[in-house]
């Protein structure tokens, strides 16, 4: 029997998971860029600093995956080749 990995280790991935983890990659961001929407809206409604906290919170978030998909794409150029 195939053992499961337990988690995602990028020098140890396959074309597949790498794929796969492109993949999850292109969802969260969808998520992150409507939450980002979503707040921009309630920020320009009520003032909130609350809210002013989260849009900074949601671009740091935003950037870091950016990041993780840039070096996602390197390992599945590397793999291709």
């Amino acid at each position: 029997m195939k053992k499961q990995k337990k988690r995602f280790v990028l020098s140890e991935a396959t074309l597949d998971e790498v794929n796969r983890q492109l993949t999850v990659n292109m969802f969260v961001i969808g998520l992150l860029v409507m939450l980002l929407g979503l707040n921009t809206v309630h920020f320009m409604k009520e003032y909130n600093l609350f809210y002013g906290l989260l849009i900074a919170t949601v671009i740091f978030l935003l950037f870091l995956i950016i990041k993780s998909r840039k070096i996602l794409k390197m390992k599945q150029q590397e793999l291709t080749k």
